[in-house]
């Protein structure tokens, strides 16, 4: 009964009530959170909203799956960092340089980054998104389970052990009780958290799962579907979306697959990539408003300013994009 009127009172107030079971943390309806990658430093967010032309409600920051407290210091800095900037986090999540394979974490191997990184969105106390292992299916990242040729990179990259240490990270990231996470996880077939906390925090965290439409390579045992985790696990599905692929049809069959058309939908990433474009800035937002379940886009600037992707190098682009994101559609600010 308590917690149903906590739920009924947060609700009335307008918050996602804190539960084992994820939130989206949603733009409020009708609108889209305007998000954008683009530098750590102290001006990252000023210099995004000088080139995008409005500040970003969300902004994104690519970090490696590490568990020493050096790099957990510096993850609480950038949470830290975008709120004061009023903006929401998002953490992109990769393996990049720990070696670590989905079979690893699934057994538990990662768990000492998720405890931390459980504590740590707590501590934060905003709302924080989780893009795990994006692009899944894309043979350039180390986690993926198949080469450029389309071989296999061998069980502990297999789909399965991906969905099995994506529902792990799901489970010890939302929190709880240890003893019901480790049940879970038992059901699951995976190994307990070893841990001295008896309790996991419940940090507003939202998970989202951002696949390639199709995979690359483009080979049907990489197609996103076989990657697919379960709607309990997930928050937000979505995609990426450059100037050299234009296809919009792709993002259209994409989102409405039966296995996620419910999910709202975000762009971790789009972005013109190499010459100017400006012609896919627009068409980029009129699918945008053709299709109600895209709630958050990201802007890829690049966090390494590389020239192909800085706005600054694309005067044309830019241009349009300020234009349309000057609709009040566009929300700038986290509601917080």
């Amino acid at each position: 009964m308590r917690r149903l009127l906590l739920a009924t009172l947060c609700l009335a107030a307008g918050v996602a009530p804190t539960t084992a079971v994820g939130a989206p943390y949603l733009p409020p309806s009708g609108k889209v959170f305007h998000s954008g990658l683009g530098g750590y430093g102290p001006g990252a967010v000023g210099d995004f909203t000088t080139q995008s032309g409005k500040h970003p409600a969300v902004f994104q920051y690519f970090i490696s799956w590490q568990s020493g407290e050096p790099d957990l210091n510096f993850f609480a800095g950038l949470l830290r960092k975008s709120g004061a900037a009023g903006s929401r986090a998002m953490l992109s999540v990769s393996t990049s340089g720990t070696g670590l394979t989905p079979g690893a974490i699934a057994r538990g191997r990662g768990d000492t980054f998720l405890v931390a990184m459980n504590r740590i969105l707590a501590e934060h106390g905003q709302p924080t998104y989780l893009r795990l292992l994006s692009e899944m299916n894309n043979a350039n990242n180390p986690y993926s389970a198949y080469d450029l040729s389309g071989n296999s990179r061998g069980r502990a990259f297999s789909t399965r052990e991906f969905k099995r240490a994506w529902r792990r990270a799901a489970l010890v990231l939302r929190g709880g009780d240890l003893s019901t996470v480790n049940s879970r996880l038992r059901r699951l077939g995976m190994p307990p958290v070893q841990s001295a906390v008896t309790t996991l925090e419940r940090p507003a965290v939202a998970l989202l799962w951002v696949p390639l439409t199709f995979g690359n390579p483009e080979i049907a045992r990489n197609h996103p579907k076989h990657w697919w985790p379960g709607s309990g696990y997930v928050d937000w599905v979505g995609s990426t979306w450059y100037s050299p692929f234009p296809a919009a049809s792709a993002f259209h069959r994409f989102m409405n697959h039966p296995l996620w058309r419910t999910k709202p939908f975000a762009f971790g990433e789009y972005g013109v990539w190499g010459a100017e474009s400006p012609s896919f800035v627009r068409l980029f937002f009129r699918f945008v408003r053709s299709h109600p379940r895209v709630r958050m886009i990201s802007y890829y600037q690049s966090a390494l300013l590389k020239p192909q992707f800085r706005l600054s190098s694309h005067p044309r682009s830019r241009g349009e994009l300020r234009r349309q994101l000057s609709s009040s559609r566009y929300v700038g600010y986290a509601p917080e």
